[in-house]
């Protein structure tokens, strides 16, 4: 985020419908679902998105994943990101040769009915070419879709009738015609009209997940649901290359998963500016009798906050050279997806990592969701498996780098250190390739290839985007510190190949650390979320209104001192006389 930057939606932080004063953690699941479906549609209606801004990924679509109010509410940016990216981004190509789909579009586009993607099935998870949802063509035109048994329901996507709100569903099915798989397509159903169920879908809401903001998801079947000719999105004829067309039925979900690990920066920079300022004003005493001091002073307080910093400055630069070139249609789809897929894993791992270290150097209170840091890392924890699982996109793009199907752009600096640690990784991969008698499917590549594949991506991230910030002028010393952080994280590689010693890296880290902490408070200021953070724990005004708003309990009892005081002592002692 650009610093100065105004998002639309900024003018609903101050509404009491996104007015968080920690309270709001003990309504009830449904009260949690319905707010966050009502700032859904605030937000939705305030970008106004056109049908252009989708299927072009304007700059407008980039930026609500990068708005700051994202951090407030995981569920509202899920919902958000699917209908848009997914649901819009697949049936909009369509309307040059459907013009009796402009209406849904355009309330699609006014928020005014939601759009679920139902591809991931019970039993189906990452094996998604295998789900056994069918449609199958009749006679008329008309579609009979179908769930055949409990294992082939759609798992997660939010189908229930809490929003309020008229719900469609992009199902993907096999379609079978005359009997024959014809392969794998969406279609579009009817799921809710805001009020019940349409007839033959059944949904079960699941538990929450832990930690996250409550959303209805859910299973669902459908009991051979009769849909409309028209409801197939693309073509009705046999399919030629199964794993081909399937793939490029489901290309949107690479610009889900990239649009949806943008999101990591706003929730890091939350995440990092409580924990900085609670760390300034938290106090414990300090080296003279009767003295405070900041925990802030102790270097193990100082290193997370510092390193979150450079995290957000060079992730930001990353996302803003990332973006071009996944837009830039005239390069290989599958070359679009591999940096996609590489800045997720990326963004991913510094967010998950930073968010857990920060909620724990905030200690008891970082256990709890109204810290922001540890909800934000739960929300998180979502966007790492939604449009795609990390660790099965990493090994889908090793796997076909290897293989030689394509290649990634070329380093810019080949000289610097974290250039030569990716090539070395390369190289061992490689060398184990080369070693294999079996196929990518063999238990040989299981076994030596697999484990190596997302730490591999991670690595190459690391270069890419430490490139990208020295592109951009991003504070060399914050790229320092963030090449120091990434050189940690394979500290034996470093020793193994001469390149530093474990004494030197820590020399480089604490360098870098003392030329950004004296501008601390000055970098924590300008990530610009001050406004965002409803965290009590930022002052001692804020955390004293939290308290008073906590459900109060009073005491009016008699107290049980018979349990311990004089009369049962005398009675303890009776007994055992």
């Amino acid at each position: 985020m650009a610093q100065g930057k105004e998002f639309p939606s900024k003018t609903f932080l101050h509404t009491p419908l996104f007015r968080d004063d920690g309270t709001t953690e003990q309504y009830t699941v449904k009260q949690q679902i319905e707010r966050s479906y009502a700032r859904a549609t605030l937000v939705a209606r305030a970008y106004k998105f056109s049908l252009n801004d989708i299927l072009q990924m304007s700059d407008k679509l980039w930026d609500l994943h990068a708005d700051p109010i994202v951090s407030m509410d995981g569920a509202a940016t899920t919902m958000l990101s699917i209908h848009y990216n997914l649901v819009i981004g697949m049936i909009g190509p369509l309307l040059p040769a459907r013009p009796d789909l402009v209406p849904l579009i355009q309330r699609l586009l006014d928020f005014e009915i939601i759009g679920q993607c139902m591809l991931t099935e019970v039993e189906h998870g990452l094996d998604s070419r295998q789900i056994e949802t069918t449609a199958t063509l009749l006679p008329d035109g008309s579609l009979d879709l179908n769930t055949p048994h409990p294992g082939a329901a759609k798992y997660m996507p939010s189908v229930t009738t809490i929003s309020g709100m008229p719900t469609i569903g992009l199902v993907f099915s096999r379609l079978i015609v005359n009997g024959k798989f014809y392969g794998i397509r969406p279609v579009m159903v009817s799921l809710t009209d805001g009020r019940g169920m349409c007839k033959g879908v059944s949904s079960r809401m699941v538990p929450p997940r832990s930690g996250a903001k409550p959303l209805d998801h859910s299973i669902t079947t459908f009991d051979h649901v009769r849909l409309p000719p028209g409801s197939v999105i693309g073509s009705l004829e046999q399919s030629t290359d199964i794993r081909g067309d399937f793939l490029k039925s489901i290309w949107r979900i690479s610009t889900g998963g990239l649009a949806l690990s943008i999101t990591t920066i706003p929730f890091l920079r939350v995440g990092v500016y409580v924990a900085g300022k609670y760390s300034l004003r938290r106090m414990v005493t300090g080296a003279e009798k009767g003295s405070k001091m900041p925990i802030l002073r102790f270097r193990t307080q100082q290193l997370p906050i510092l390193h979150g910093l450079a995290q957000i400055h060079v992730l930001q630069a990353f996302s803003e050279v990332v973006i071009p070139r996944f837009r830039d249609t005239s390069v290989n789809m599958f070359v679009r997806h591999g940096i996609s897929t590489i800045f997720k894993a990326t963004a991913h791992q510094h967010c998950q990592s930073t968010l857990f270290v920060l909620a724990e150097r905030c200690g008891a209170q970082g256990l709890f969701g109204y810290n922001q840091i540890v909800r934000g890392q739960a929300d998180m924890r979502g966007a790492c498996i939604a449009e795609g699982d990390i660790l099965t996109i990493s090994i889908r793009l090793i796997s076909e780098l290897l293989q030689g199907k394509y290649s990634l752009p070329e380093a810019k600096y080949p000289s610097c250190r974290l250039h030569k640690h990716e090539q070395g990784l390369w190289m061992e991969m490689k060398s184990r390739y080369s070693r294999l008698s079996g196929a990518h499917r063999s238990d040989e590549f299981n076994n030596a290839i697999l484990p190596l594949c997302r730490p591999l991506v991670e690595f190459i991230g690391h270069r890419m985007a430490y490139e990208a910030a020295v592109e951009l002028g991003v504070d060399p010393a914050l790229v320092q510190l963030y090449e120091a952080g990434v050189i940690k994280l394979d500290s034996g590689w470093y020793v193994e190949n001469g390149l530093m010693s474990r004494s030197e890296q820590y020399d480089l880290e604490s360098a870098a650390a003392n030329k950004v902490l004296p501008n601390l408070e000055r970098f924590l200021d300008h990530l610009g979320v001050a406004e965002y953070a409803t965290s009590p724990l930022l002052s001692e005004k804020s955390w004293d209104e939290f308290v008073t708003g906590l459900p109060h309990f009073v005491g009016n009892s008699e107290p049980l001192v018979e349990l311990w005081g004089a009369s049962g002592v005398s009675k303890f002692i009776s007994t055992k006389l």
